[in-house]
């Protein structure tokens, strides 16, 4: 649990990402979403915030990767969790160990 509204850990983990030279490909501080574009080959990071109690979020980082490309199917459908260790991995664990810090987190 984050201990900032949705917006604002969005906003946050957007020039967090930015500061670390990861392009966003999109971000929505109004649905609380955030993607990367590619990095480290095909790795992404994918954010949501989620409103929890008054002025804290819930917040689910996904990184996943994608092994091959094949043009006939959605970049999506071919997308897989990154494996431990990988970049994907890594930069989701930074980007919330950042959040934490600066943030702060209370946990149930």
């Amino acid at each position: 649990m984050i201990n900032a509204p949705p917006a604002r850990v969005t906003a946050f983990a957007d020039s967090l990402l930015r500061a670390d030279t990861v392009a966003v490909s999109f971000v929505s501080v109004r649905d609380a979403f955030l993607e990367t574009k590619p990095f480290a080959g095909t790795h992404r990071v994918r954010l949501w915030a989620e409103p929890d109690v008054s002025g804290k979020s819930r917040v689910t980082i996904e990184a996943v990767y994608r092994p091959r490309e094949d043009p006939s199917r959605t970049m999506r459908d071919l997308e897989r969790a990154s494996p431990p260790g990988s970049a994907g991995e890594q930069r989701a664990q930074l980007l919330l160990a950042a959040l934490k810090e600066k943030l702060g987190v209370t946990t149930y």
